[in-house]
């Protein structure tokens, strides 16, 4: 009897202390994957799986601190751990998407698609904000080469910086490598057309699964808004990826691609229809055997704000103005706060447990 006692004890000990929590969207009840999730630091919890599930651990937390959920295609949601814990089951409202369509009766007399838009980058070490950048960038996709050199213009940006996350990753790495801020690589075509090797497509009803073998790493589906949605993981669940160089180990237990779509064809999604595009990565890093491996995180997002068809020869009148290198200087360059922007465009708010740092914790590069 006593020990029966204790199981039941322990058991539902357990689940106080672990709370499981579904995210769905609020108007399809479809489960959300790649949901983030960030204490009131600014630090990333986790990261909701493909069913939009994810644990929440109250012991790292107290009851009463705040927690934000955020999602390209949504508006962020906020509320207090205790809250999760009685309600474990989320509605994220979907954000309005107002991006103008372009009526272009010949496509084929053009070469290039222009997508004009909004980059919001996030780097973590060590559970703090290393860096926040955001800017305005502008990506020249060749149409008639699905394997073409993707070229990119970027025309404002800021870059933030955290001096004790900065500090702490040299103290860490070395000055072997730095990891500076950086824009996303842009491709001529959705991710689930350019899987890697292993990777393959498969049928199911009227979506399309990606898999390595038995295992699910992502899909492509038409929402029940009538939206196209990519999500692609190329770490299989349940495992991680190691990487070594010379001294430096990694660790990569994320690698998730979403890319969101207005109506357009599930076996080759029209880059002109791209809405906005989130690559995820989660980790740890180390120097040496006998160091310990440490949190290395980054998030990347891109929403497209205008877009426009030109030929070749209007390629090549700006091609010297252009670039394919991703590496930005560390000082920030704009005219104007571009970043005010966002809500004409239904961009989702900046993480306020991040903004709150401005000023303070991330100090502007200048």
């Amino acid at each position: 009897m006593p020990k029966i006692l204790f199981l039941l004890s322990f058991f539902f000990s357990c689940n106080v202390l672990f709370a499981q929590i579904r995210i769905i969207d609020s108007l399809s009840g479809d489960p959300v994957p790649l949901v983030n999730i960030y204490a009131e630091d600014g630090t990333l919890l986790g990261v909701a799986n493909t069913a939009g599930e994810f644990v929440l651990d109250s012991l790292t937390q107290n009851v009463n601190s705040m927690l934000i959920l955020q999602h390209i295609s949504y508006t962020n949601y906020q509320a207090s751990i205790a809250s999760f814990h009685n309600e474990k089951l989320v509605k994220l409202v979907p954000r309005s998407i107002k991006i103008e369509e372009i009526a272009i009766e010949d496509k084929s007399r053009y070469d290039y698609l222009v997508l004009k838009g909004y980059f919001r980058n996030t780097t973590f070490f060590n559970k703090r904000t290393r860096y926040f950048y955001d800017g305005i960038i502008a990506y020249y996709i060749p149409l008639k080469d699905k394997k073409g050199k993707v070229y990119h213009r970027v025309l404002d940006y800021r870059i933030l910086e955290d001096s004790i996350a900065t500090k702490n990753f040299k103290e860490v790495m070395g000055n072997f490598w730095s990891w500076n801020p950086h824009v996303m690589q842009m491709k001529a075509q959705s991710v689930a057309n350019d899987l890697p090797p292993k990777f393959v497509l498969v049928q199911d009803k009227e979506r399309k699964l990606i898999r390595m073998g038995n295992l699910n790493t992502g899909y492509i589906q038409k929402t029940t808004r009538g939206d196209v949605q990519v999500y692609f993981d190329i770490i299989p669940p349940n495992s991680q990826k190691e990487v070594s160089f010379f001294k430096l180990k990694g660790q990569q237990y994320t690698g998730v691609t979403m890319e969101n779509y207005t109506e357009t064809n599930l076996d080759q999604p029209e880059p002109s229809k791209l809405v906005s595009k989130v690559m995820m990565n989660v980790g740890a890093i180390k120097r040496g055997r006998k160091s310990d491996f440490v949190p290395f995180d980054f998030l990347s997002e891109f929403y497209t704000q205008e877009r426009k068809f030109i030929t070749k020869e209007e390629f090549k009148a700006v091609k010297k103005e252009l670039t394919s290198g991703v590496w930005l200087e560390l000082k920030s360059r704009y005219t104007n706060k571009f970043w005010l922007d966002n809500p004409k465009f239904g961009i989702p708010q900046l993480n306020p447990f991040i903004e709150k740092k401005f000023g303070k914790e991330l100090a502007e590069l200048k």
